[in-house]
């Protein structure tokens, strides 16, 4: 359980999203919306950049892989059920990415 602590920004965001879709707060709402757009530039520029994979290989080796998975999972479900689809199709880009640079670095066919 000493991993906990590598997961609370994900563990937040995903508390974040909840408080939106269910409460509707306008505030949470924009910080929801700046955090997904610094994740997709994070995720993308993961893609192309040595050191940015660097920083995500050594937070995955910490937490088992599948938890990353179910707060992904979650993210893009509640916000789905939210009606937030373009945000949602944004953490579902989030979580493929972040799977696809996992499995390049680990080299998992």
């Amino acid at each position: 359980m000493s991993w906990l602590k590598h997961i609370i920004i994900d563990l937040l965001a995903t508390l974040v999203i909840l408080i939106v879709v269910f409460h509707e707060t306008t505030l949470l709402e924009y910080v929801l919306y700046i955090y997904t757009g610094l994740m997709v530039l994070a995720r993308s520029s993961s893609f192309f950049r040595i050191d940015m994979r660097a920083i995500t290989k050594e937070k995955h080796n910490v937490a088992p892989l599948w938890i990353y998975h179910l707060l992904y999972f979650l993210n893009v479900s509640i916000l789905l059920f939210g009606q937030f689809y373009i945000t949602s199709l944004f953490w579902l880009f989030i979580w493929v990415a972040a799977a696809i640079v996992y499995y390049k670095d680990n080299k998992i066919p």
